[in-house]
């Protein structure tokens, strides 16, 4: 831990590295205050609650996560394309907590926290523009927008916040490299395909 941040900084860090692996009923202010290094005190001192700096990390790692989106989207190529790189983003990204507490918060009954509805949104609009944008230079076919970003979005996302499934359904190993490579390609080719405007397009 590193005592020459700010005890805020220090509550952030150590919270989303706990939350990040644990559900938010299972990390104690205790657990945060004590790795922090800082007072008992301090959460609700500097958030006001557990559940603030809840919300507080879900929109500082959140937010890294979605300017990813944005980034890869504002790239140069095809819209198939860079959709192709944000799929393999999600699936590839290493230290990504983001999924994790996203998979967590919707297996439970608790309204979504507002950062994370506002993180979702944000994540869905990127999408969104670039169906749009596949649409109107005619590469990706036509259909409600907001349906296609969708679709597009909850294989990589189910994938990645449900690691276990290809491992304990499928026998999908994504511990083995080859084997993560053939997955993402064809996670990428799947997704493209069924967005593609006429199947002999190439993204």
């Amino acid at each position: 831990m590193n005592t020459r941040q700010t005890v805020p900084e220090r509550l952030l860090t150590v919270a989303a590295e706990l939350f990040a692996h644990e559900a938010f009923d299972a990390v104690s202010i205790r657990q945060i205050t004590s790795r922090a290094k800082a007072n008992l005190g301090a959460v609700t001192y500097h958030f006001g609650s557990k559940e603030a700096l809840f919300h507080a990390v879900i929109d500082r790692v959140g937010s890294r996560f979605a300017d990813r989106f944005v980034e890869i989207a504002a790239q140069r190529g095809a819209p198939l394309q860079r959709i192709g790189r944000i799929v393999t983003m999600v699936l590839t990204e290493e230290n990504l907590p983001a999924p994790n507490m996203i998979l967590r918060e919707l297996a439970t009954d608790r309204p979504l926290p507002p950062p994370l509805v506002h993180l979702m949104q944000r994540n869905m609009a990127t999408m969104i523009g670039l169906v749009r944008e596949g649409q109107r230079d005619g590469s990706i076919r036509d259909g409600d927008p907001a349906l296609l970003a969708m679709s597009v979005m909850a294989q990589p996302f189910l994938l990645r916040m449900a690691s276990r499934i290809p491992r304990d359904i499928a026998g999908v190993d994504r511990s083995d490299p080859d084997t993560q490579r053939k997955l993402v390609k064809h996670v990428v080719t799947t997704i493209t395909r069924s967005l593609a405007s006429s199947p002999g397009h190439r993204s």
